[in-house]
C-alpha cells in the first residue's frame, strides 16, 4: 500500500470516528450532563442541604418513596421513667414527644436560628432525656430541658460521623472523617485525643471479593483509592461530564448559528472561540476524565439491572489481592464507618468497615476480621452491655463482651439503633420499631409513631432523576444506551485528540 493510500484510509477512519464521537455526544450529551450533576450531589452524604431540602412526595415514585421512612428517624432515646417521652433524630433533624409519638415537635438547637444539623448518633448517659449527647455534622450537642432543646457541647463545626460511649461512663468515642477515632473525656473537655490507623496489619480478611461488591464500590466511589480519593475521582467525572456536554454542544451549535447570522463573523473571533472550546473539551478536561468516566459508564450498566446482575455477580469471585490497593487494608484511612469501645479497656476497639467488623486489642496496631458476622458493610453499635451488627438481610447481637454473636429474629431491614425498655428491647429500623427480647425474637410494635415529616428529601429526588425513574421505570434501558455512548466517547476521544493535541 502506498503512503497516499494509507493516508486516505487514515482520513476515512478519522472522519468515521469523528462522526461516531459527534453523534454519540449529541444524542447522549444532555442526559450525561444530568447524570454528572446529580452524581456529584449523591456522592456527598455530608451535604446537609440535599438531605434537608424537601420536594412534594408526589415527585418520587413508589420505588424511591419506600426509602422515606428511614430518613425520618434513625436514632432514638427513651425516658426510662416515662416511656411516652422520646427524642428521635436523623439527617433531617431531631424531634421530641411526650405522648408516644402522637405529636412530635422539633428540638430547638440554641443559636442556629431555625437551622438544624444532621444527627448521626445519640448517646444516653442518664435515665431522662436531658444530658443526651448528639453527634451531628456540626459537632457534639447535648440536650437540655427534658430533651426539648440542645446546646453546643464540643467539637464545633466538626462532622462527627458516629459516636458511642467510651471506656468509662465519662468518655465519648466517635469517628471523624471516616479516618480518625476520637476520645473525649467529659470531665476534661479540652483533652480530645485522635487516633488514626494508617499503617496496620489486618488478619482474617476474605481471600475473594464478589464481582457485585467490586462493581458497586467502583460506581459509588469506594473502589479506587481511599474514600477521599475515590470520591474526588467520581466528582471530577461528574464535573467533566457537565463541561464536556456543554462544550461539545457549543462546538456543534456555534457554526450553525454563525451561518444564520445576518452579518459576517470575524474569522479570528471564530478561531479563538473554537480553540478555547477545544482546549476545554479535550486536552484540559477530557483526557483527565477518561478513567473515571470509563469505569462509571461501565459499572452503570449492571447497576441499572441490580436484580439480575446481583444474583449472578454475587457468585463471581475476584481475588482480593488482585484488586486495587484499597482492598488490601494496609491502612484504614477512609474505611471507618462505626466504632464500639469497651469498658475499662482503652486498647480494645471494634470498627465497622467494608469488610464487616474488625477488632483490635492492642490500640489499633493489629486487627482481626470477625468471621462470625457478614464481611460487609452494616450498622455496628452498642447499647449498654449489648453490641449489635445489622446489614440489609442479617442481624446479630452479642449480649456481653465475652460472648459470641447470636442471630436476631423477626427483623427484615437493617437496624440503626435501639434502647432497652424494662426487660424488653426496642430496635429501630426503616420499617419502624420492633419490640421484644433479644433471644426470644422481636415483632413490629406501635409503641411509638414516627414523625410524619412532609415531602421527600431532595437527595431521594435526585436519586429518582439519576436512575431515570422520573421518566419511566423502564428508563434503565435508556441509561444503558447512554452508558454505551459514554464508552464510545471515551474510546474515540483520545484517538481524535492524538492528531490535534492542542489548538
Amino acid at each position: 500500500m502506498t503512503d497516499a493510500a494509507a493516508e486516505r484510509r487514515r482520513r476515512r477512519l478519522r472522519r468515521l470516528l469523528f462522526k461516531v464521537h459527534k453523534w454519540a455526544g449529541l444524542l447522549a450529551g444532555f442526559w450525561l450532563l444530568v447524570l454528572g450533576a446529580t452524581g456529584i450531589v449523591l456522592d456527598h452524604d455530608e451535604w446537609r442541604w440535599a438531605r434537608q431540602i424537601t420536594v412534594p412526595q408526589s415527585w418520587v415514585s413508589p420505588t424511591v418513596a419506600r426509602l422515606l421512612p428511614a430518613t425520618r428517624m434513625r436514632y432514638v432515646a427513651v425516658d426510662s421513667n416515662d416511656t411516652r417521652r422520646w427524642i428521635g433524630g436523623s439527617e433531617r433533624g431531631l424531634w421530641w414527644t411526650e405522648d408516644g409519638g402522637k405529636v412530635w415537635l422539633p428540638v430547638e438547637f440554641s443559636g442556629l436560628d431555625g437551622e438544624v444539623p444532621q444527627v448521626t448518633s445519640l448517646v444516653s448517659r442518664e435515665d431522662g432525656l436531658a444530658g443526651v449527647y448528639l453527634a451531628t455534622d456540626d459537632g457534639i450537642w447535648v440536650t437540655t430541658d427534658h430533651g426539648r432543646r440542645a446546646a453546643r457541647a464540643f467539637l464545633d463545626g466538626v462532622f462527627v460521623h458516629q459516636m458511642t460511649t467510651g471506656s468509662t461512663a465519662d468518655e465519648l468515642v466517635g469517628i471523624v472523617g471516616h479516618d480518625r477515632v476520637f476520645r473525649l473525656d467529659l470531665r476534661d473537655p479540652g483533652a480530645v485525643t485522635y487516633q488514626s490507623f494508617h499503617d496496620v496489619q489486618v488478619s482474617g480478611l476474605p481471600e475473594h471479593v464478589s464481582l457485585y461488591r467490586f462493581v458497586f464500590d467502583l460506581h459509588f466511589g469506594y473502589g479506587i483509592g481511599n474514600r477521599t480519593v475515590s470520591t474526588l475521582l467520581n466528582d471530577y467525572a461528574g464535573f467533566a461530564l457537565i463541561v464536556l456536554a456543554v462544550s461539545g454542544f457549543l462546538f456543534w451549535w456555534f457554526p450553525r448559528r454563525w451561518r444564520r447570522a445576518t452579518h459576517a463573523i470575524d474569522a479570528q473571533y471564530k478561531k479563538g472561540v473554537f480553540n478555547w472550546l477545544y482546549r476545554c473539551h479535550a486536552p484540559i478536561v477530557g483526557l483527565l476524565a477518561l478513567l473515571p468516566i470509563g469505569y462509571l459508564a461501565l459499572t452503570a450498566i449492571p447497576m441499572s439491572h441490580v436484580g439480575g446482575f446481583g444474583t449472578w455477580a454475587q457468585d463471581v469471585m475476584l481475588p482480593r489481592r488482585a484488586l486495587t490497593p484499597v482492598y488490601q487494608y494496609g491502612s484504614l484511612r477512609g474505611e471507618l464507618d462505626h466504632v464500639v469501645a469497651y469498658p475499662n479497656d482503652k486498647r480494645r476497639l471494634s470498627v465497622g468497615t467494608r469488610f464487616g467488623v474488625l477488632h483490635t486489642f492492642d490500640g489499633g496496631k493489629t486487627w482481626q476480621a470477625d468471621a462470625a458476622v457478614p464481611r460487609s458493610r452494616g450498622n455496628l453499635f452498642r447499647v449498654g452491655a449489648a453490641t449489635f451488627f445489622s446489614d440489609i438481610g442479617s442481624h446479630f447481637f452479642r449480649p456481653a463482651d465475652d460472648e459470641g454473636w447470636q442471630p436476631l429474629e423477626g427483623l427484615l431491614t437493617g437496624v440503626t439503633h435501639g434502647v432497652q425498655v424494662g426487660e424488653q428491647w426496642l430496635l429501630k429500623n426503616s420499617q419502624g420499631f420492633h419490640l421484644g427480647t433479644l433471644d426470644g425474637g422481636l415483632e413490629p410494635s406501635d409503641i411509638a409513631v414516627m414523625p410524619a415529616l412532609p415531602g421527600s428529601t431532595l437527595y431521594l429526588f435526585l436519586i429518582e432523576i439519576h436512575v431515570g425513574l422520573i421518566v419511566h421505570r423502564q428508563f434503565k434501558w435508556v441509561n444503558d444506551l447512554v452508558s454505551v455512548f459514554a464508552l464510545l466517547l471515551v474510546i474515540t476521544g483520545p484517538i481524535l485528540w492524538w492528531r490535534t493535541k492542542w489548538r
